[in-house]
């Protein structure tokens, strides 16, 4: 029964949403369900979403009193509101699974080259839009007596993630959004492109270097699979353009859910609505107790903050945000997820840290976005990864071994479109 009533304030919590967003009623009633949700959802959440969640809570517990005990200026707003217009657009966005229906048939496997390529463009066109499922269309049709090769299971932990680069539609983008406000997508999208293009390229370079190239076994890219994705960014794109005042976040949020009842079949169509209420909404509790909980840890770090100066700017040792603070910020996130730290943690921790020193919020953003692609790609303990080493009977010591290197290459790469975006810039 609480996994039910929990779907149901989930989608309480996009409705009463979109109506703050559009029209502009108070965002408290949708907090109010994305709370009781998170509530309902914490008895049935795993070991180790659990133990992150407990980190989260209880260290901005304890920066809570400390901040009190400082005497810093605290609002139940600042504390209970921030992540609820990402946590809409992760549910609308999550929708979009309504209409994947059509990716499982259809021709069957290419192979060599062209297979490899295929596979990729899928994962990260397909993996842009409709995210973690996209893994397991493709996983499932690839896998041959229930397991994968090495050489497919790198393409598929890696090139997914590196839709985080630039996806709008992506979870990444939302967390990117919120914590580096002004962010304008539009000038670094280009540079995330091309970060993920790079990243098929060292992937598919390592893939060559491993076997027979014509023996790779891959996923087809129809033209009628991307339809999807490209009428979601044509609308998104003509929203955005039509009404400029409205947050990217607010346009997908109601934008996907349109797509996805338009694209989804007519058969079973009352069916498959009724289980991404009772199921799928659900599904992302785990995300939901995870999302409250690192806004809540960057509202405690910014209050106990707030209670001590470190002379004219926020931090020791910097006093501003350029080059070398993004790739030691990129080096940071990328360590720590190999230890299990999830990147929305990193970057609810470190945003705190980062805004007193009034950074360029494109290149905030962008450093957060190439971090999460990075760190999720690479780490063994990544959310994407773990779902394919439950799914595929993969050990994380394998997937740390294929995909450190990849890591490696990829930072410096990350550090290069960095300096490319500062050089731009001016």
């Amino acid at each position: 029964m609480a996994k039910l009533w929990s779907g149901y304030l989930i989608l309480a919590m996009w409705l009463l949403n979109l109506l703050h967003l559009y029209g502009g009623v108070s965002p408290w009633p949708a907090a109010l369900a994305a709370w009781l949700a998170s509530l309902l959802t914490w008895p049935r959440l795993a070991g180790a979403a659990k133990r992150q969640a407990l980190a989260l809570y209880g260290a901005a517990l304890l920066l809570l009193l400390f901040s009190l005990w400082r005497g810093a200026s605290l609002s139940l707003g600042d504390w209970l509101l921030p992540n609820i217009n990402m946590l809409t657009m992760f549910a609308a966005v999550s929708t979009l699974n309504l209409a994947s229906v059509g990716l499982q048939g259809g021709t069957s496997a290419w192979s060599g080259r062209k297979g490899l390529w295929s596979t990729m463009a899928s994962l990260n066109l397909l993996g842009a839009v409709i995210n973690l499922s996209v893994l397991f269309i493709i996983g499932d049709r690839l896998e041959r007596n229930n397991s994968l090769e090495r050489r497919q299971v790198m393409v598929l932990s890696r090139i997914f993630c590196a839709a985080a680069f630039w996806s709008p539609f992506f979870v990444a983008m939302a967390v990117a959004l919120t914590y580096a406000p002004g962010m304008q997508l539009a000038s670094i999208m280009p540079f995330g492109i091309i970060g993920a293009l790079l990243a098929m390229g060292i992937t598919a370079w390592q893939v060559e270097r491993l076997g027979a190239i014509a023996e790779f076994q891959g996923y087809p890219l129809r033209l009628q699979t991307l339809l999807l994705p490209v009428a979601l960014a044509v609308v998104v794109v003509l929203l955005k353009q039509l009404w400029p005042e409205l947050s990217i976040l607010a346009v997908i949020a109601l934008v996907a859910p349109a797509l996805a009842l338009v694209f989804m079949p007519h058969q079973g169509r009352a069916l498959a609505l009724k289980r991404q209420v009772v199921e799928r909404f659900p599904a992302i509790g785990g995300q939901l107790v995870l999302f409250l909980g690192a806004g809540l840890l960057a509202a405690s770090i910014n209050s106990a903050l707030s209670t001590f100066v470190f002379g004219d700017h926020g931090l020791p040792l910097f006093n501003h945000f350029g080059w070398l603070e993004a790739c030691l910020t990129l080096l940071f996130m990328l360590v720590v997820a190999i230890f299990g730290v999830h990147p929305l943690i990193s970057i609810s921790g470190l945003a705190p840290l980062l805004w007193p020193l009034l950074p360029d919020p494109s290149l905030l953003g962008m450093c957060f976005l190439l971090g999460w692609g990075l760190a999720t790609g690479t780490s063994p303990l990544s959310g994407s990864n773990l779902a394919l080493a439950a799914r595929y009977n993969l050990s994380a010591a394998l997937l740390l071994r294929w995909n450190l290197a990849y890591g490696g290459l990829m930072y410096l790469v990350a550090c290069l479109l960095i300096g490319a975006y500062l050089a731009w810039s001016g």
